[in-house]
């Protein structure tokens, strides 16, 4: 059963340079991993169906896997979120695209901050405005991942001083005290149990008809995770 808690990075409440620390080892992990690698294809082939000139990336965080999926995918990419990190990053709301913000949407490791009820608004405002999606997971809801979604967090331990750029507050938040490894863990275990199965995700888009809907699952190479996909591209008429 899904379970709808509460992620510290989440708040309001959350300092900025901690946020931005926890995000930049995300897409640290997730580059390094390559956990998104096979997404590619199946991005690149929803993108030109849709014949999108661009990607706009909700809840970007520090980029995700873009560093590696972009030469898959030969589109720009609009990098957008609640809470920017960096100056490429403009402001916008998941659940309140923006009107001029046009492009085939996707989100990575972030579709379970949303309760049903808004993850349904998001996939329906999409098909309103005519645009393509894919929501993308690393995690699910399962020991094996909970596990190592657990434990990849204490690498932050070592893994810190090799990210880039380099932050002094990130270093201060992992080892003075251990802030970013304890909230990391926390988070990432509440991520894995908020997590939409694939049942729930074909739940979510029943009666959106007018698109056709691709739900599955991948894992990267170097990756111990299996993650979830869902792609909706308008049906061909």
């Amino acid at each position: 059963m899904r379970l709808h808690l509460v992620e510290i990075h989440d708040l309001a409440s959350c300092p900025p340079s901690l946020r931005d620390a926890l995000t930049d080892f995300l897409a640290f992990t997730e580059k390094v991993a390559g956990a998104y690698d096979p997404v590619g294809p199946l991005l690149r082939q929803a993108v030109e169906r849709t014949k999108a000139r661009r990607i706009v990336d909700l809840c970007s965080g520090a980029g995700g896997p873009w560093a590696r999926l972009g030469a898959q995918v030969p589109v720009p990419v609009l990098f957008t979120d609640l809470y920017p990190h960096g100056e490429n990053v403009i402001p916008a709301d998941a659940r309140a695209v923006p009107e001029g913000l046009d492009g085939f949407r996707t989100i990575f490791t972030a579709f379970h901050h949303f309760r049903p009820a808004e993850a349904r608004a998001i996939l329906a405002d999409a098909v309103h405005r005519g645009q393509g999606i894919g929501v993308f997971e690393i995690a699910r809801r399962a020991p094996l991942e909970i596990a190592v979604v657990a434990l990849t967090w204490l690498g932050t331990l070592v893994s810190v001083p090799f990210i880039r750029p380099w932050r002094w507050s990130r270093l201060v938040w992992t080892y003075l005290p251990p802030v970013l490894p304890l909230v990391g863990t926390f988070d990432g275990v509440v991520s894995c149990l908020r997590t939409y199965s694939q049942a729930e995700l074909a739940e979510l888009v029943r009666g959106l008809d007018t698109y056709d809907w691709e739900i599955g699952d991948f894992r990267g190479r170097w990756s111990p995770l299996r993650g979830s996909y869902l792609i909706g591209v308008p049906k061909l008429s």
